[in-house]
């Protein structure tokens, strides 16, 4: 059988699944995904698909994602691999390997802590076959899309493997002395109806230990038939604990003729509790994703290790620093809503996407999401992170929010196409951190920087390109970033409504093999702006015929020449004065 094997880099980050030859697959960290990584946040939700044709693997990104396959040294958005071959996505390694049907107990039971005497080498040797199963379903249990679920699936594991128990039960508490079932099974069809002992489950919540309960005489002496049954706790945090029951009949009442004395047991509650420690390993680490999974979506890997650390309570306060700001929007956003008509959910997910893009594209560059307001996002760097390499990962990341906009709407690829974005950024000092009142507060980003960035995003719109940034930013882009990954023009001096001084606007542009725009046509622009400025429309006019015909820079400063009629006002100051 061909089998794909995903390791992550700690202790029982291990998943193994069977793949069917032709069928079309779907990888990443989603539980609706045919293969999940729950807990890889560098692997998209939905990150890759693949098929198996014989021995051949071939596997494509989705274009929306921003890490790609790592194969060797090289990144690839798709590949073709044969049987035995690696590969990584983020923090993961898969392996795509042949395993005969008989391969025993998979090694996700070699991550399980084995100080904890839940596994003996007898009860290893005996049970092994249960054991086996109980590992085999550590996947299924992995990916429970919730609570419920997963004591659904641990149900159904105990009426797998305990077949001669009357009742196996998960119960579910919400204080001391509230609780209740959460899911049970009857694994021997037919049994007599029985009540769970309360005071089982009370001494297991209170001791942490399995309590275990035989029906004796009333002398305390053992009978040759009766009831048994124990109680198991599964270990985490917080007042929602769960237990593990299970009960049955021993004697000539058993199905098995089994349990004769209270050592006769000792098989089954090793098996339990190692299926109570997986269950804790499963919900401890849910409760470790619900409690980070709100600052991940806003912060990256580096970041988050900086605001976690013990001693970085005062990384949140508020701290003047020299901050890049992007502010992106997306275009046309109130027509594409009236357009989905009574298709708003299917919107809803296409928007999620487009969103992704950008917020996934700002935290790759280790930046900061400051806030999220239905179709736009604003990031910034800086904080906690020092800007070392001024406001090149902003534009690195402007940059691939255009690429990936392109891409989708030139290939008309269904999640992204029709969405279009503008961006305006900034570098300056500002404040960022911990933002707000005592009730209620969030990082932030505060300060002229901010309105700045706002207010070159709107003006992408009138002059018509997609990214526009101050003057330090140009100068950090002609300084700090190869032109092989961008580049920057001088559109002009602007006035927007609202601010009494003029200043300084530039586009940030792809590279020359990326782009429309040549570096020679960036020169004859440049050439043009200044002798606009200089009210040698002349010249400029002339310098403008030169550049190519969909440039909508071009276009935008022919028309501020036209509508003055060809010719430099009286007292031209060579500033551009937005009225909107």
């Amino acid at each position: 059988m061909i089998h794909l094997i995903a390791q992550g880099p700690r202790p029982g980050e291990k998943i193994e699944w069977q793949i069917p030859e032709t069928k079309r697959m779907l990888l990443g960290r989603s539980a609706e995904n045919d293969c999940a990584v729950p807990w890889d946040s560098t692997i998209s939700r939905m990150h890759a698909e693949f098929t198996r044709h014989e021995d051949r693997f071939k596997i494509r990104c989705f274009p929306s994602v921003l890490n790609q396959i790592r194969y060797g040294d090289q990144f690839h958005s798709e590949l073709v691999l044969p049987v035995g071959d690696i590969f990584q996505i983020g923090e993961t390694h898969f392996q795509y390997i042949e395993r005969a049907t008989n391969s025993g107990v998979l090694q996700i039971l070699d991550d399980l802590d084995t100080e904890s005497g839940i596994l003996t080498e007898a009860s290893l040797r005996v049970t092994d076959f249960r054991i086996e199963t109980v590992s085999k379903a550590v996947p299924r249990l992995w990916l429970s899309k919730d609570e419920g679920n997963l004591a659904c699936q641990a149900g159904l594991l105990l009426k797998e493997v305990m077949t001669h128990a009357d009742v196996v039960a998960v119960i579910q508490t919400d204080g001391p002395r509230k609780w209740g079932v959460a899911h049970w099974e009857q694994p021997v069809p037919g049994f007599r109806r029985v009540s769970i002992v309360r005071s089982l489950v009370r001494d297991a919540l209170k001791t942490g230990e399995t309590a275990i309960e035989v029906e004796k005489s009333r002398k305390g002496e053992p009978l040759a038939n009766g009831r048994w049954a124990f109680c198991t706790p599964v270990k985490t945090e917080g007042n929602h604990q769960w237990c593990l029951y299970i009960c049955g009949r021993f004697g000539e009442e058993s199905p098995s003729h089994a349990y004769l004395s209270t050592e006769d047991l000792q098989e089954d509650l090793n098996l339990v509790e190692l299926l109570a420690h997986m269950l804790s390993a499963i919900r401890r680490v849910r409760r470790l994703e619900d409690r980070f999974s709100g600052i991940e979506q806003f912060f990256s890997p580096a970041i988050i290790k900086v605001v976690s650390e013990e001693n970085a309570t005062h990384t949140l306060e508020p701290t003047e620093t020299d901050t890049a700001v992007l502010f992106c929007d997306l275009r046309r956003f109130s027509h594409m809503t009236e357009k989905a008509g009574k298709n708003l959910h299917q919107f809803l997910d296409r928007l999620k996407n487009a969103l992704g893009v950008m917020t996934q594209s700002i935290i790759h560059q280790h930046g900061v999401i400051a806030d999220f307001q239905g179709d736009s996002a604003l990031g910034f760097w800086g904080w906690p992170l020092p800007l070392t390499k001024g406001s090149i990962p902003a534009c690195k990341a402007a940059l691939k929010i255009q690429q990936m906009f392109k891409i989708s709407n030139s290939t008309h690829f269904n999640e992204l196409s029709g969405f279009e974005a503008g961006i305006g950024i900034t570098r300056g000092n500002a404040i960022a951190g911990k933002i707000g009142t005592r009730e209620q507060a969030k990082v932030g980003v505060f300060g002229p920087v901010v309105n700045l960035a706002a207010r070159l995003e709107s003006m992408t719109k009138q002059i018509g390109v997609p990214i526009l940034i101050d003057e330090p930013t140009a100068m950090d882009v002609r300084n700090l970033l190869p032109e092989s990954e961008g580049r920057c023009r001088h559109i002009g001096l602007f006035r927007p409504a609202g601010f009494e001084s003029p200043f300084s606007v530039y586009e940030l542009l792809p590279s020359e093999g990326k782009s429309t725009i040549s570096n020679q046509n960036i020169q004859d622009f440049e050439a043009a702006v200044c002798a606009f400025i200089d009210g040698d429309w002349d010249s400029a006019l002339e310098l403008l015929g030169h550049l190519p015909p969909k440039d909508r820079a071009k276009d935008f400063l022919l028309l501020q020449i036209a509508s003055h009629n060809y010719k430099a006002p009286d007292q031209w100051d060579g500033v551009i004065s937005l009225k909107k």
